[in-house]
């Protein structure tokens, strides 16, 4: 048995390499595509693996993620159904998608970004501002890091909801399911935050139905996935004035094009998907847990539902 490290980042790579092999200094490790023998690989540590990778591996067991997100994975790979997938669980990065989202709500509230630019034309301009009380978050995805987002920001004073596909028992938060929960949950909201899984089902979900429903003058942000979102119709309800923005950290492709309109737009806030990022030294722990657990035939820790796609 043996361990397989596939990351585009080389850095990484080594860093997860030492790691691992200063805590499990009797296992092999090693980094693609420097691999000794391809069939004694049991366990996979990667973020988003090139296409056909696994099929290299014949005797893999078990597959896993370096972030929350598995869809780098099971996007372009089929899993046998005996291989295991695990996604990173870790509340460092719960916090920081609550941090990411707050900062931008404050800001927006305050008009910041409108004093920037009274700034630099020497414009001194008074603007009306919003209280916290007096604004409404709307959730959607109230998995792990949803659920915390939510709690969050219902803990700082702001009313809030969290729309997934069954209802949650949240305090301080109104938990929305189906269809007509979303329309609900969507025409309440001030400012609407994605943080879906990416699965079949919400594959290009955000579209202009679901825009058409959110409050005139509403804010939107993604710190889900690119793909959940139909752009074309989210810029049209920018321009035409439906939406008043929106905060993009996640997008169709990475790096986000150079030719994409979204950077030029005087109403969309670019970030290049940092919203959260996965610290080796806080998530090594359980990726080290879960190949022990291989080893004794155990359940690994934060198992995917390969059925569901989180």
């Amino acid at each position: 048995m043996s361990i397989a490290i596939y990351t585009k980042n080389v850095k990484q790579s080594q860093k997860w390499k030492q790691i691992l092999r200063s805590k499990l200094q009797n296992e092999k490790i090693e980094i693609y595509p420097n691999i000794t023998n391809f069939d004694s690989v049991t366990f996979l540590v990667c973020w988003k693996p090139e296409e056909n990778l696994l099929r290299k591996f014949s005797n893999l067991k078990a597959i896993q993620s370096l972030g929350a997100g598995v869809d780098h994975i099971l996007d372009h790979h089929i899993v046998p159904s005996h291989i295991q997938v695990s996604k990173v669980v870790d509340n460092n990065l719960s916090h920081d998608m609550w941090e990411h989202a707050m900062s931008i709500i404050l800001s927006d509230m305050k008009n910041l970004s409108i004093h920037a630019k009274n700034q630099a034309s020497k414009t001194w301009k008074y603007k009306k501002y919003k209280r916290i009380k007096d604004v409404s978050i709307g959730i959607l995805g109230m998995g792990i890091i949803g659920k915390y987002v939510a709690m969050k920001f219902a803990n700082t004073g702001f009313k809030v909801g969290g729309w997934s596909r069954s209802k949650k028992e949240i305090q301080n938060v109104v938990s929305y399911s189906e269809d007509s929960g979303m329309k609900s949950l969507l025409l309440d909201s001030d400012y609407v935050v994605n943080i879906l899984p990416l699965t079949k089902e919400t594959k290009g979900l955000i579209d202009h139905n679901f825009f058409s429903n959110m409050k005139k003058g509403s804010y939107f942000i993604n710190i889900g996935r690119g793909r959940h979102v139909v752009d074309a119709d989210l810029l049209s309800n920018i321009d035409i004035g439906h939406l008043r923005g929106a905060a993009l950290d996640v997008f169709q492709s990475e790096p986000l094009p150079k030719e994409s309109p979204f950077w030029n737009h005087s109403s969309i806030i670019v970030t290049p998907h940092i919203a959260s990022l996965t610290h080796i030294d806080s998530v090594y722990p359980q990726v080290i847990e879960n190949y022990l657990r291989l080893i004794k035939g155990e359940r690994l820790l934060n198992l995917v539902d390969l059925t569901k796609g989180y």
